[in-house]
């Protein structure tokens, strides 16, 4: 068990979103260069906390705290960032602001697609189509082993068996429509440069 404060696992959260953003150019196909099209629009979203309970089952219990940001391009096409770090343990809220975790690791998925714009009095409503790529860089551990990269535009072997678990291995295609989100649209302040934290559910689980 380690010590940890609120403050501190926002902070860390925050410096992840903020290197993915000046490292990542990214566009409708997963491989779009640095320079490639012009950058015309960097949102931030608002802070999201999870928690899981498997109780009475088991004493396990995880708070996932997430972030995302949205880059949008001249060429149309937008990169959707979204950042998952997860913690176990007590998870108990103290006043001094400290609580007992068990660090569980970090997701970090990166969606590409195309998307139109509208702005209206200072409200921009971005309409995100269907990621055509994803990559994925994943250290979260929960007693499994930890799924690493993954790139559907770059698909291996070892990617296809990593994620698909205890089951059989999938291909990049089964992959991209088990995470991919429907058509979604998105609310930005631009007053603000930001939108409200959005759900992101798959295709293949909302259908369930």
């Amino acid at each position: 068990m380690r010590r940890k404060t609120v403050k501190k696992s926002f902070a860390v959260i925050c410096a992840m979103v903020m290197l993915i953003g000046l490292t990542a150019c990214g566009g409708a196909d997963g491989e779009k260069s640095a320079g490639a099209s012009e950058m015309t629009g960097y949102y931030a979203s608002t802070s999201n906390v999870s928690f899981l309970s498997a109780y009475p089952e088991h004493t396990f219990k995880q708070a996932t705290f997430g972030v995302q940001n949205i880059e949008t391009f001249a060429d149309n096409t937008y990169v959707l960032t979204n950042t998952d770090t997860f913690y176990s343990g007590a998870l108990e809220f103290n006043d001094n602001g400290k609580y007992d975790v068990v660090p569980r690791g970090a997701s970090i998925m990166k969606f590409y697609g195309t998307f139109t714009e509208v702005d209206e009095e200072g409200l921009i409503t971005l309409e995100l189509s269907k990621p055509t790529a994803v990559i994925t860089n994943s250290s979260y551990s929960a007693g499994a082993n930890p799924i690493g990269y993954v790139n559907t535009k770059e698909w291996t072997d070892e990617m296809g068996t990593a994620v698909g678990g205890e089951g059989p291995a999938l291909s990049a295609e089964k992959y991209l429509e088990s995470v991919a989100f429907p058509e979604t649209s998105v609310i930005v302040d631009a007053s603000k440069a930001s939108f409200d934290y959005i759900v992101l559910t798959g295709e293949a689980e909302a259908s369930h």
